[in-house]
């Protein structure tokens, strides 16, 4: 059976499925794609997909997203009608997870109308590199899978001991226990404090004091940076020594680059799950063989 990986047609994508492609030991072709004046998408497929019996598609789904959802769905309806037999669909970053649950009455839930389309649309398995939350993944339907990244990234980081490494509150604990197992470091997390009398907000690690430590925060994703930059220099203040931050995503929305470097962030290493917005700031470090090893188990 003949499987081949396909890129999506952007610069991410493509550059991960280059990676997956080497990892798995196959063949690598890139869709070509482009934007009509009116803002509509056109896909058109590599000639040696259409051939294949196995098609491994990566696509990121960075902003835009719904663009970049439609052009997957376009791209994975048009190797079926060629006759493929299986689609399996690689998605560095998932859009719209964040939306997880009705917070308030009769809301849509975002991830979950994701997920069952693509599903729908004949996705046999889906790979994402850490989704929100994991238990969103139930809405597939089918094999699917949260990849962490962070024992992968954690050599490749250079910061030089002492360090202390900090999730950003206790639900991320254990993102920050991996990492810090990964380059034996000590971990803790963060805990916000809010004066009774003047109502002030302050950071700080629950035990461990970031005094004379490099401190890294562990977190999946930077969005618009504006808790990320507070942290950092409530850490500066207490005498930590640098503040660097790993993400699995660094969306760096709006003004979050500037914001960083205005608060003395020394730099942000981050999967090569979206653009890198900022490359004075922002180091990517490839992470696709990590997703290799659990694409070639579900190949077989």
């Amino acid at each position: 059976m003949k499987t081949v990986v396909v890129g999506g047609g952007d610069d991410v994508s493509n550059a991960f499925a280059a990676g997956l492609a080497e990892a798995l030991g196959l063949e690598v072709y890139t869709v070509y794609r482009k934007v009509f004046p009116d803002g509509e998408s056109y896909v058109k497929l590599p000639e040696e997909a259409v051939s294949a019996d196995r098609v491994v598609l990566v696509r990121t789904m960075a902003p835009p997203q719904d663009k970049a959802i439609m052009e997957a769905l376009m791209t994975i309806d048009a190797l079926y009608e060629k006759g493929v037999e299986e689609v399996f669909l690689v998605a560095p970053y998932t859009a719209y997870a964040r939306q997880d649950r009705e917070f308030t009455p009769h809301e849509a839930v975002s991830i979950r109308a994701l997920l069952r389309t693509l599903r729908r649309a004949g996705v046999k398995a889906y790979f994402t590199i850490e989704i929100h939350k994991e238990e969103s993944l139930k809405h597939f339907e089918g094999p699917a899978f949260s990849i962490s990244p962070y024992e992968y990234m954690a050599p490749r980081v250079r910061v030089e001991h002492p360090i202390l490494v900090l999730a950003p509150d206790i639900g991320a604990v254990d993102r920050a226990r991996r990492f810090a197992n990964a380059i034996g470091a000590e971990y803790d997390y963060i805990v916000k404090k809010r004066d009774r009398k003047t109502g002030d907000i302050t950071i700080e690690p629950k035990q461990l004091p970031a005094k004379g430590k490099n401190v890294i925060i562990v977190d999946d994703i930077i969005s618009t940076g504006g808790t990320v930059a507070k942290t950092t220099k409530l850490l500066l203040e207490q005498g930590a020594e640098s503040v660097t931050v790993v993400v699995a995503h660094a969306l760096l929305a709006g003004d979050a680059p500037r914001l960083l470097h205005d608060a003395g962030l020394s730099q942000v290493y981050a999967a090569n799950t979206l653009p890198n917005r900022d490359p004075s700031l922002v180091e990517v470090i490839d992470v696709s063989p990590v997703v290799a090893e659990h694409v070639r188990k579900v190949l077989g």
